[in-house]
């Protein structure tokens, strides 16, 4: 756990250059189910907002990589452009953030699309 949370802040720190200061209601670390032509996972996906900008970082513990995503909110739902840890874009995302800690959408790339569901957990 550890391990996870290390990485979690280190993702963190090196994805969030556009967020000088997030403080959004939806802001939070959230366990996600993820599923795919791959199978189902359990990923962790850190969430942060300022204003109609959100960031999310996702964590794949099981193999130990990270990438992340920018876009914008409209209202409970945000959607942009997902990034590899060395800035290379690579596809999108669409999530929805519920009023009661609950996370689902889709992320998507030339040759995968991952459904998640979740909720937040910090």
């Amino acid at each position: 756990m550890k391990r996870v949370l290390s990485l979690a802040v280190i993702a963190i720190v090196l994805s969030v250059p556009v967020l000088a200061v997030a403080g959004g209601p939806f802001d939070g670390a959230y366990s996600v189910a993820a599923t795919s032509s791959n199978g189902q996972f359990l990923d962790y996906v850190v969430v942060l907002q300022n204003g109609t900008q959100i960031v999310l970082t996702i964590l794949y513990p099981d193999v130990g990589t990270w990438f992340y995503g920018v876009g914008a909110l409209n209202g409970n739902t945000g959607s942009g452009t997902l990034f590899q840890p060395n800035s290379a874009s690579f596809g999108s995302f669409n999530v929805t953030l519920g009023p009661d800690g609950s996370l689902s959408g889709t992320l998507t790339d030339a040759g995968l699309t991952v459904n998640l569901s979740g909720s937040r957990i910090l």
